[in-house]
């Protein structure tokens, strides 16, 4: 469906500048969250009072917040380790910042997106609004199942280049 989308898009001279726009406004939140957690020192600082394990355990702790599964591997599995939770999200934050606001690896990123975005739901259930992750979760759906860094990306490029089947689910 989506690539008979993309197709009658390309043949009318239809411009998938919503989709540039949906791509680099989500590549800019990963972004600009990345940046703040970054500079508040989440990524490096440990306790129960600040950094990762302080994040994670204020939607923990907070009396509206929905328990769900995650939470037991939280606590049982990711505190103990975690500084190298706290490395690959913050370097899974960077690289779906990147491939979404240039245009690179779009999918890839949208679905590695898409997927921290349901984590990040589900630790925050019942505390923060949902919809916030809803929309995210969509918004990275979307570019991933339009490949979005075919318009005005760098994947448009990449895609003439790399022809086998591998590159597409990538591009």
């Amino acid at each position: 469906m989506a690539r008979e989308v993309i197709k009658e898009m390309h043949e009318q001279k239809i411009s998938g500048g919503y989709l540039v726009l949906l791509r680099i406004t989500l590549g800019l939140a990963f972004f600009t969250t990345w940046l703040s957690n970054f500079t508040k020192e989440v990524f490096t600082t440990s306790g129960f009072d600040y950094g990762f394990e302080g994040t994670i355990r204020y939607f923990i702790d907070d009396p509206n917040h929905i328990s769900t599964p995650i939470d037991a591997l939280i606590v049982e599995f990711i505190f103990p380790n975690w500084i190298i939770f706290a490395l690959g999200w913050m370097i899974a934050e960077l690289l779906i910042s990147v491939t979404l606001t240039f245009g690179l690896f779009t999918r890839l990123g949208s679905i590695i997106g898409a997927g921290s975005t349901i984590i990040l739901g589900l630790g925050a259930l019942g505390v923060d609004w949902p919809w916030t992750y809803a929309l995210l979760f969509i918004g990275c759906v979307t570019c991933a199942l339009v490949g979005a860094g075919r318009w005005y990306g760098i994947d448009y490029w990449l895609k003439e280049k790399i022809p086998n089947k591998f590159a597409y689910f990538l591009l």
